[in-house]
């Protein structure tokens, strides 16, 4: 009996610790000028050095500065609220406003999402942004709509680059029989299998663990997370391939935002399409940064000449028919994901 009253005590103390993290958001909202700011909880997985976070810094100190102290925006950083997935599943059902995942992690939720993941799919981040801005974008976020996501804007972490220990990759023969750490993403499998490698999914928080202890042989990411992410340490090689464009979104509880007053909503309409604009240019203006920190950390970099990617490009051709057969709208979404190539 004893231990039942103590255990119905823990359990009233989890309670009332949990109802104490939400209940001002969620009064808040109903009651927007009556108890202080309106809290936005907005959570993402890596370290306060790199552009996703400061692009976050950014969009938080103008939609603070815009909303004269009505919206209090509150950044919890490294993973701290659990991984890019979780967060995402958080910000659906509600506990979380906001997150900024990669479209990787989107296509686990909205498979339409896996035409952005397509080998070579944008020829250039110029084009990328051009079909993100325009119908591509508005058909991938009208798909979010359905799991309660309100897509605000599309961002970048920067094209994907392979880094290993046994070789640099100038062709798919080069991969041939390395053990890759990828997403669980099918487009992303596929390609490496067709390359020749053996994609090897597992969670991120676990990968440089598997790199030095050799589980497995290599990753593929973008050079800013492979620098936040002392992948140098652990790894020799870097090949500057290109093979997936990663696209971000800052992902918004669509019912938070639905319910917030009109002069509310356009401030963080405004302040995204801001952050948007803001962390594309930290993104390019520091990636040859990256690359050249990454090398006096030791590394070995090679660039792919144009050539080189179109020999990556061909033999990865059937991912395209598989996403073709796959869903239903496929030629269309590759038109228009390639439409500004």
């Amino acid at each position: 009996m004893k231990t039942k009253k103590i255990y119905m005590i823990i359990l009233l103390v989890v309670a009332a610790t949990v109802a104490g993290l939400f209940y001002k958001e969620d009064y808040n909202r109903n009651n927007p000028e009556t108890l202080g700011p309106i809290v936005l909880r907005v959570a993402h997985t890596v370290n306060e050095e790199t552009v996703l976070h400061k692009g976050l810094a950014y969009f938080e100190k103008e939609v603070e500065e815009m909303s004269n102290g009505r919206l209090d925006v509150q950044i919890f950083s490294n993973g701290v609220l659990g991984g890019d997935r979780q967060s995402l599943e958080a910000v659906s059902i509600g506990s979380l406003t906001a997150t900024a995942p990669p479209s990787g992690i989107l296509a686990s939720f909205e498979p339409t999402f896996m035409v952005a993941d397509l080998p070579f799919v944008f020829a250039s981040r110029e084009s990328a942004y051009k079909a993100l801005d325009n119908e591509l974008g508005e058909v991938l976020s009208k798909s979010l709509e359905r799991i309660n996501i309100e897509c605000m804007s599309f961002t970048e972490t920067g094209f994907r680059y392979i880094t290993n220990n046994k070789n640099p990759i100038y062709t798919p023969e080069d991969l041939k029989g390395l053990k890759i750490r990828t997403m669980e993403n099918p487009m992303h499998m596929e390609s490496f299998r067709l390359w020749g490698a053996n994609p090897t999914p597992m969670n991120f928080s676990e990968l440089f663990t598997a790199l030095q202890q050799g589980t497995v042989d290599g990753q593929e990411n973008p050079a800013q997370v492979i620098w936040s992410s002392r992948f140098y340490e652990v790894q020799k090689y870097l090949s500057l391939t290109g093979h997936f464009f990663s696209s971000g979104s800052l992902a918004f509880n669509k019912t938070f935002f639905d319910n917030l007053p009109d002069d509310l909503r356009e401030i963080i309409v405004t302040c995204a399409e801001d952050y948007k604009h803001y962390s594309r240019n930290l993104i390019i203006e520091m990636e040859d940064e990256y690359i050249n920190v990454l090398q006096g950390y030791g590394m070995e970099v090679n660039t792919l000449t144009p050539e080189q990617k179109q020999v990556f490009a061909e033999s990865a051709a059937p991912v395209y028919d598989t996403f073709r057969k796959t869903y239903e709208n496929g030629d269309e979404l590759i038109r228009l994901a390639t439409m500004y190539n």
